[in-house]
């Protein structure tokens, strides 16, 4: 529970929470803390989402030109184009990563099928594949397999949801 407040507080002194999020947060914790644990119910363990969403990913056929209308038309900053580690700033015709500030929502890849959301993202404190893997698997559900990488649940209609511990790097 500490480790969850302090990452909160964390996040609203950096700017990625406002300070109606902050509260929200604070509250959910304090009432966790409060409430039977769901383990002593005989229900599954809860998830520890945080209430945000960290990114969406869109396909796109030409992210040069869908970069250029989530700057012009959107007003999103342009964090980085290129994947994540040496590469990062490789291929504009390929990848391109926005934010508010330096705070990453969306990425936009070259993919097909063009205009659909790829996959979306959920902040969880403490995650671990391992836990949350188990955790799934009490729940009925299992981890998904996903070629960029990363852990992923994938919904009855097929849409990804990644899990991550932490924001997701401009």
């Amino acid at each position: 529970m500490e480790q969850t407040i302090a990452s909160l507080l964390k996040r609203y002194e950096t700017g990625g929470l406002t300070r109606r999020e902050l509260v929200r947060g604070l509250t959910m914790v304090a009432t966790g803390a409060l409430a039977t644990p769901a383990s002593a119910q005989g229900k599954p363990e809860p998830i520890p989402w945080e209430p945000l969403i960290d990114h969406l990913q869109v396909n796109s056929r030409d992210p040069r030109k869908s970069a250029e209308f989530y700057q012009k038309v959107m007003g999103l900053d342009l964090l980085r184009v290129g994947p994540a580690g040496p590469e990062r700033n490789c291929c504009p015709e390929r990848d391109a990563f926005f934010g508010v500030g330096k705070r990453l929502i969306l990425a936009i890849r070259k993919r097909e099928p063009v205009g659909n959301i790829d996959h979306w993202a959920m902040l969880a404190p403490g995650f671990s594949t391992q836990k949350f893997e188990a955790v799934l698997k009490q729940r009925g559900g299992s981890m998904a397999k996903h070629d960029l990488g990363g852990s992923y649940v994938q919904d009855l209609d097929g849409v990804l949801c990644q899990l991550m511990g932490a924001p997701g790097a401009p």
